[in-house]
C-alpha cells in the first residue's frame, strides 16, 4: 500500500551552519534550489497532495507557507524568503520547534492521508527550549513519519526520531547526492500496517474503520468567469486541485486522480532481450532502430521492444507502456456497439 494523498511539511534549516561553503555557493543556497525543484516534482507525482514549508532560524521555527496544493505559491514564498535573508542563515537551529509546528499542522488533517515531515538539516546540534522526546511522543500519537536529509555529520537525536516514527535518515556529501536524496521523497513510501497479537500467538493486521473523502469534478468556466465551478455549491475556484472555500469539497480533475494512482499500479519491469540480426526492430516509443547485438527491453505483456532511454522514461516519468495502450485503444475501437 502507498499513500495516494499525502500531507507533507518540509522543514528547512536556515541557521548559521548553513552558511558553510562545502557545497557551492553555500549549503543554504543549494538546499533552497533543491527544495524548489522538489516542490515541482512532488506535485507532478502527487497532484492531489498538500505541502507546507517551515524555516528554522535564530532558535525558532517560522511557517513560510501553509498546507496547500499550489506549487507556484510555495516556490514564490521560498524565493521571497531567500531574497529577504540575502541567502544567509542566522543563529541556531531547533529541531523541536520545527517539529512542533509540523505536528500542529498535521494533527488537523484527515486520517485518509499520510502525515509526513521532511527535515533538511545542516547543523551539528539542536538548541531546544523543552523536552524533544515529548514532541516525539506527540508525533507518534499523530502517526507522523519524520525523515531527515543531513548536510553534515549524523545527529543522534534526529536519527532516533526518524527511526521511531518509521522514517529514514541519510547524509549527503555533495550536491548531486543531496538532490537525489531529497527527490527520492517525491514517491510515496509504502504504508506499514499495524499488527496485533491474538490469543493464538499469531500477529494479524489491526482492523480499522475505513476512512474516505468526497471528491468533486468541477466544470471549466470560460470568460468572463475564468474558473472552475464546484458541482455541489456552484461557487468558483481559480484553479484545481483545491478545496471549495464554501462547502469544503475537494475539487480535482480526472487526470489528477489518474496520476496519483500510478504509484499503486506501476509499470512492470521490462525483460532484457538481445536484438536479432536483420530483424528490423525499432523502439516502440521513439522509433529508432535497434542495432544487432544490442540489449533491448521488452514489455512482458505486449512484447513491444524499447531502447534503454525509453525504458527509463516509461518507468520514471510516463508510468504507462505505449505498446499496451496502443493494444487497448485498438481493442476498444473494434468492440461492437
Amino acid at each position: 500500500r502507498r499513500g495516494v494523498i499525502r500531507f507533507l511539511v518540509v522543514v528547512i534549516d536556515a541557521s548559521e551552519s548553513m552558511n558553510q561553503r562545502d557545497m557551492r555557493p553555500s549549503r543554504i543556497g543549494v538546499a533552497s534550489q533543491v527544495v524548489s525543484t522538489f516542490i515541482d516534482n512532488f506535485f507532478d507525482q502527487n497532484p492531489i497532495s498538500q505541502l507546507a514549508l517551515v524555516e528554522l532560524r535564530q532558535g525558532k521555527a517560522e511557517k513560510i507557507t501553509e498546507l496547500s496544493g499550489n506549487a507556484r505559491h510555495h516556490r514564490g514564498r521560498l524565493e521571497e524568503r531567500v531574497v529577504a535573508s540575502r541567502g544567509v542563515g542566522g543563529g541556531q537551529a531547533s529541531i523541536r520547534a520545527g517539529l512542533e509546528i509540523a505536528a500542529q499542522m498535521l494533527e488537523m488533517q484527515a486520517s485518509y492521508g499520510t502525515r509526513e515531515v521532511l527535515l533538511v538539516y545542516g547543523s551539528l546540534s539542536s538548541v531546544d527550549n523543552g523536552d524533544i522526546f515529548e514532541t516525539l511522543a506527540r508525533l507518534q500519537a499523530g502517526q507522523v513519519k519524520v525523515s531527515c536529509v543531513g548536510l553534515a555529520a549524523e545527529l543522534f537525536v534526529a536519527n532516533r526520531i526518524c527511526k521511531e516514527t518509521g522514517g529514514s535518515y541519510k547524509v549527503a556529501t555533495h550536491v548531486s547526492e543531496l538532490r537525489d536524496m531529497i527527490l527520492a521523497h517525491t514517491t510515496p513510501a509504502p504504508v506499514l500496517e499495524e499488527k496485533e497479537v491474538r490469543a493464538d500467538g499469531i500477529s494479524y493486521p489491526k482492523t480499522k474503520l475505513a476512512a474516505g473523502m468526497w471528491v468533486g469534478f468541477p466544470k471549466r468556466k470560460q470568460a468572463p468567469l475564468n474558473g472552475w465551478e464546484c458541482p455541489r455549491c456552484h461557487s468558483l475556484v481559480p484553479d484545481v486541485p483545491a478545496d471549495c472555500p464554501v462547502c469544503c469539497l475537494k475539487l480535482l480533475s480526472s487526470s489528477h486522480l489518474a496520476r496519483s494512482y500510478h504509484h499503486l499500479f506501476p509499470v512492470p519491469v521490462f525483460s532484457s532481450v538481445q536484438v536479432v540480426e536483420d530483424a528490423g526492430q525499432r523502439c516502440r516509443a521513439c522509433g529508432q532502430g535497434l542495432s544487432h547485438g544490442a540489449c533491448a527491453h521488452e514489455c512482458r505483456r505486449c512484447k513491444a521492444p524499447f531502447c534503454g532511454e525509453c525504458d527509463g522514461f516509461i518507468h520514471e516519468m510516463l508510468h504507462v507502456c505505449p505498446g499496451c495502450e496502443a493494444h487497448y485503444e485498438t481493442d476498444s475501437t473494434q468492440m461492437p456497439e
